[in-house]
């Protein structure tokens, strides 16, 4: 792990990992996709005590390393409401994608963690105590809702603000434009409240640590509404499927797909439509077995 300021660190990887350390006593702010990850994040600490695990959401990718760490040692781990099933059933993760008992395919680390334990579940807290090296340290809780159910980012002591998946690195907008996103109106308002977050370091899970995150915001913001454009722009031409649309963005974006990654698009492509219901801007029709999405009259 690389210091960031004060007591804050992150792991610099595919899936970053928070920290924030005092003297030999560690909380560490996800844990990657697997056992490797978070041991690679604590292995230059020696004699270091975790005490906390913070796991901003439930995917499997920022949740993946909790039962190694629970197996070491005696740590409190905390998640957001509705997020804590997840992390101990995580079995619903690929379930709700694939809508029913998932293929074996989606067995795998980057969908399916291992089962851990939630000791403290985030309700309504703005703000939430962890005891580190004899202290207590005060930290600030984030709702971002959107990407996942009940997301929450955590603001350090040092004004360092863990945004989990909230937003993503540009370069990784350029590899997946179909941004993972399981309520869309709810990540565009979680996207549009970081305009005035004001932190002294920001820390994107897919993407670093940053001084400013506006290009981010408007980077992440833009793709998003690109991606309802090309769906509104394409009903133009008469109603149309699920799959249809999923076909069409594939083509659009030039993207290709193996199994898992055709789920997730998908369940993008719903989330999406759901929207676009919400707003009344499209309507959704059952006729033989389908159903068919159209735009409002």
């Amino acid at each position: 792990m690389e210091r960031i300021l004060g007591n804050s660190y992150f792991l610099p990887s595919q899936v970053v990992i928070g920290g924030y350390k005092v003297g030999d006593d560690l909380m560490l702010i996800d844990t990657g996709n697997g056992d490797s990850s978070v041991r690679k994040a604590i292995r230059d600490f020696e004699g270091i005590n975790i005490k906390a695990i913070f796991n901003t959401h439930s995917h499997a990718d920022h949740c993946g390393g909790n039962s190694y760490i629970q197996r070491q040692f005696d740590v409190i781990t905390i998640a957001p409401e509705l997020e804590h099933s997840f992390i101990e059933q995580p079995i619903l993760e690929p379930t709700y994608l694939y809508g029913a008992f998932p293929l074996k395919i989606l067995h795998n680390k980057f969908l399916l963690a291992k089962p851990s334990q939630v000791d403290r579940i985030i309700t309504n807290e703005t703000e939430i105590k962890i005891d580190l090296n004899g202290e207590s340290h005060l930290f600030t809780l984030l709702p971002l809702k959107g990407h996942s159910p009940n997301m929450y980012g955590i603001i350090t002591p040092d004004g360092i603000a863990y945004l989990g998946d909230a937003l993503i690195s540009e370069s990784m907008i350029e590899k997946h434009p179909l941004i993972f996103t399981y309520n869309l109106g709810e990540h565009m308002k979680s996207i549009e409240s970081l305009r005035t977050l004001e932190a002294n370091g920001y820390v994107i899970a897919h993407g670093g640590v940053y001084d400013h995150i506006d290009h981010l915001i408007d980077a992440n913001m833009e793709v998003l509404i690109r991606t309802q454009n090309f769906i509104l722009n394409h009903l133009e031409n008469g109603s149309c499927t699920i799959d249809e649309l999923h076909g069409f963005l594939i083509e659009t974006y030039k993207l290709t797909e193996n199994v898992p990654q055709h789920l997730l698009n998908r369940s993008v492509v719903k989330a999406h439509l759901q929207h676009l219901v919400d707003l009344e801007k499209i309507i959704v029709l059952s006729k033989k077995g389908q159903l068919f999405f159209e735009l409002s009259l």
